[in-house]
């Protein structure tokens, strides 16, 4: 029996519906680097491609948009990531590339051979990626004829913080770029905010959004206050492969961790490390099976992890929630909060030899 990985597609429809009600007009591009977040990009693309006719999604990676390019060659695909010289002839015809500097762009007018579509990224604060605000207007000005700049786009460091001291002055900067633009006629897309960045100001939209992690669920404005509004789309699944009895002052797992205060049944379930679970979860996560919740005893290992299954009888087989979503008490954010992460490590950290499953309720 495999470790599953439940997707919710009513959830994920759910969740975009909110941003598409908050943005009107303008284009919710869905972000599924990262292989959707960890959720399956071919299958979270086909979703939000047949519900709401998306024409675009962006990812990270060249590779990331080959394997999209596979399945959806009418599909847009913004590419994050700088691509270089010796990558442009495996780019495939429906991907769009970021411009990541001065520099990148130079490069690619120099070597472009093929017209090549093109979003410049503008630094505008986050010192990662991006071209200088000052040199965007001269870039557009003088392209040639291979290059084809179609948006221009930033990125909040910021946008999730209670103080958005620097969000503001990342926005002024990026407006200011676009009046420039404006002005002289360029008529491309237009895209600064991401799922924080909306949630606090929706008259950030611009042009367009890049829906992340609210996509899947996870609210990370300040004080989450728009949870609510948001449906989690993961939850993963273990199978009870064994279960056992253990007498007082026998251990569990590497490193005897965990010593029994008393007679315990112990119950070995199909999931470890190496799927995504964390070993920090050690002594201290939560499964749950029909609303009852056990303790995770003993150190996670690579390919499982032990519970004390206390006095309920549960035959092999069953399947435990291991991570789930809502308000359970192992929901995702939840377990986030406990390790002293994000949602976004949690969702991205399941390995993909779990097996994704679309649940279509």
């Amino acid at each position: 029996m495999k470790t599953l990985c439940h997707v919710s597609q009513s959830a994920l429809i759910h969740n975009f519906t909110v941003f598409q009600a908050l943005m009107g007009h303008a284009q919710v591009i869905p972000v599924v680097k990262a292989n959707a977040y960890g959720h399956g990009a071919v299958a979270v693309t086909r979703i939000l491609r047949d519900q709401f006719n998306c024409k675009m999604v962006a990812v990270a990676t060249l590779e990331e948009a080959q394997e999209l390019g596979q399945f959806f060659p009418d599909l847009d695909v913004l590419i994050f990531t700088r691509i270089f010289p010796s990558e442009l002839a495996q780019l495939p015809s429906n991907a769009i590339i970021s411009v990541t500097g001065w520099d990148d762009f130079l490069t690619l007018k120099s070597c472009a051979s093929r017209a090549l579509r093109l979003h410049i990224n503008i630094n505008t604060g986050m010192n990662r990626l991006g071209m200088r605000p000052e040199r965007v207007l001269e870039a557009i000005k003088n392209p040639n004829r291979y290059l084809q700049i179609e948006g221009v786009y930033s990125h909040f460091s910021s946008s999730d913080t209670a103080d958005q001291t620097v969000m503001r002055k990342q926005k002024e900067s990026f407006q200011q770029v676009c009046s420039a633009l404006d002005d002289i006629g360029f008529s491309g897309l237009k895209h600064l905010s991401n799922s924080a960045g909306i949630l606090n100001d929706p008259e950030l939209a611009c042009d367009a959004m890049r829906l992340g992690i609210s996509l899947y669920g996870y609210d990370t404005t300040p004080g989450q206050r728009f949870s609510e509004q948001l449906s989690p789309v993961m939850t993963v699944l273990a199978p009870l492969v064994r279960v056992s009895s253990i007498s007082t002052g026998e251990s569990v797992s590497y490193g005897e961790t965990w010593t029994a205060s008393t007679k315990t049944r112990v119950g070995t379930l199909r999931i470890g490390y190496a799927d995504g679970y964390r070993r920090s979860l050690s002594n201290r996560g939560i499964v749950e099976f029909e609303n009852r919740s056990f303790p995770v005893i003993g150190t996670v290992t690579m390919d499982h992890i032990m519970v004390d299954l206390k006095d309920a009888k549960i035959p092999t087989g069953e399947y435990f929630t291991v991570l789930g979503g809502g308000e359970k008490t192992n929901a995702i954010a939840r377990v986030a909060n406990q390790l002293g992460t994000i949602p976004y490590e949690i969702c991205c950290g399941i390995s993909p030899r779990v097996e994704r499953v679309i649940i279509a309720e």
